[in-house]
């Protein structure tokens, strides 16, 4: 093989297929980067055996082959070099690297070696605006579980279906539901549930003047098609639990209060919050809201009163202040809308700028501690 590309065009599409090379892995294969030469352009693909993310380029291929070599350490050669045209030339066991100022040897493995990468059917694949699939993404992700008995919940849960289709992500204390018009995957898939580490890569890959995206949905699998890059990754298996009945259907309290003035004051009683529960108490009473939290550990206490529109009976209620401020920084607006039933039971939080049929967070309160 036999090439030549600029040291910023390389380094960007190192950088992209890195993503999914772990850093530690019982299989020493998953370290390596597959390149293939083909007729004008590189081919080059990692994966950990769950996501694989192939990136495809023009560049200046005098001769076919392929290698397979570590990922890390290329990228670590190539990023130190100045910017240059970089030359790359050997067979399928030994890649040299050559610039202007010197080279470096690097020992590969055979090709027949590394997993074998899942085929992506183009023919199949639908066109989604970007805008409203990064979107939703953005949305989600954040609220997905980490616990690892309940597989279904690490993953969002993509409904499209109907006339709409829904993005939904939850751990049990905090769900996210968005919901977006479905003009085109209406009806051709059944309800997949995505893991949430594939999701987060397709904003940070997905360039500002792309306006769709290609999904293509497989057996198992789904893929992302973004022209140079392409991000195939395994389903979880489900069922998803039925997350409308934790939805409330109504509540009878409701506050309206400034975002970002919220925003700030949580994250400054919470210093002082317990270190376990980080527990920030909120009690509402005749258009005021009190932010309170204890540290018995240090001695410490913190209170902050904030102007909010609320003329309902008085409620103190317990929320983890990080999940708070997770909420908070994807909801757009000015203001958000507090919808509460009682001091146990989930409140629905939304931003008076979004209809609440298309974006609501729920959240679970904690136990008051005094």
């Amino acid at each position: 093989m036999k090439f030549s590309i600029p040291k910023s065009r390389l380094t960007h599409y190192l950088q992209a297929v890195l993503t999914v090379v772990p850093a530690k892995s019982t299989l020493p294969i998953l370290s390596n980067i597959l390149i293939e030469c083909l007729d004008n352009k590189i081919k080059i693909s990692a994966t950990d055996l769950d996501i694989t993310i192939t990136t495809t380029f023009d560049a200046d291929v005098e001769k076919k082959g392929s290698a397979v070599i570590p990922g890390r350490m290329l990228f670590d050669i190539v990023k130190e070099l100045p910017e240059t045209d970089i030359m790359f030339e050997g067979t399928t066991n030994r890649i040299e690297v050559k610039v202007p100022q010197g080279s470096y040897k690097i020992g590969g493995v055979s090709p027949d070696e590394f997993p074998e990468l899942p085929t992506v059917n183009l023919k199949k694949q639908v066109m989604v605006e970007s805008e409203a699939m990064v979107n939703m993404i953005k949305r989600t992700t954040f609220a997905c579980s980490r616990d690892e008995t309940r597989p279904a919940l690490n993953g969002v849960l993509w409904q499209t279906k109907g006339e709409k289709m829904v993005m939904v992500a939850t751990d049990g204390h905090r769900l996210s539901k968005v919901t977006v018009e479905n003009n085109k995957l209406k009806g051709l898939n059944d309800d997949v549930i995505i893991p949430p580490k594939v999701l987060d890569l397709i904003p940070k890959f997905m360039g500002s003047d792309r306006e769709t995206i290609g999904i293509i949905f497989e057996d198992n699998r789904i893929v992302f098609n973004m022209e140079e890059i392409v991000i195939s990754s395994r389903l979880i298996e489900g069922p998803y639990p039925s997350y409308e009945a934790v939805i409330p259907s109504s509540s009878d309290k409701k506050m309206v209060i400034p975002k970002d003035g919220l925003s700030s004051s949580v994250r400054r009683v919470s210093i002082l919050s317990n270190s376990l529960t980080h527990q920030v108490k909120f009690k509402m009473k005749n258009n005021s809201l009190m932010l309170s939290t204890t540290n018995t550990d240090v001695g410490g206490e913190a209170k902050e009163s904030l102007p909010c529109e609320y003329n309902g009976e008085t409620i103190e209620i317990g929320y983890n202040a990080g999940y708070i401020s997770d909420i908070l920084s994807k909801i757009e607006g000015e203001e958000v809308i507090f919808e509460l039933s009682s001091a146990v039971s989930a409140g629905i939080i939304y931003s008076t700028d979004t209809p609440k049929e298309d974006f609501i967070c729920l959240l679970m309160p904690l136990r008051l501690t005094e």
